[in-house]
């Protein structure tokens, strides 16, 4: 083995022993298991954490500069999740007041889609909410 490919294999060990402190802390920043809104939000933390493993020394003080960064990160997915309630909450009151002037689910469904492009909602989910509206008793 020349000493060349040596060193690298040395280098390479080195890195990863390097990060096995982090790596319980940086599997918080995973952000595949969630929603494509949600991942939005939270991968640029993940990238962030992974540049600061990467790149700064060994110091006691990384640590606490990813629980800071992990402290920031749910935080803003908590925020893109009310954000997603307000607007769960807005197209049920969409649907509702469609219904109520008696327009079809089709009519319904573009206006959603109209006022909130990137939704996930569709046509099944509106005709759903509509027979739920049709049962819940009046007051």
């Amino acid at each position: 083995m020349s000493t060349e490919i040596k060193t690298d294999s040395i280098l390479q060990r080195h890195a990863k022993i390097s990060k096995a402190p982090y790596k319980d802390m940086l599997s918080f920043f995973d952000f595949r298991h969630l929603p494509e809104s949600l991942q939005n939000v939270s991968k640029p933390f993940y990238k962030l954490a992974q540049s600061l493993v990467d790149e700064l020394p060994s110091h006691p003080q990384k640590m606490v500069a990813l629980q800071k960064l992990l402290e920031a990160k749910d935080s803003a997915v908590r925020i893109a999740v009310a954000k997603t309630h307000a607007q769960r909450d807005h197209i049920k009151l969409l649907i509702a007041e469609g219904y109520g002037r008696g327009d079809k689910t089709k009519v319904i469904f573009r206006a959603i889609k109209e006022k909130y492009p990137s939704t996930n909602i569709t046509e099944e989910i509106v005709l759903e909410y509509i027979e739920l509206l049709q049962h819940e008793p009046e007051d």
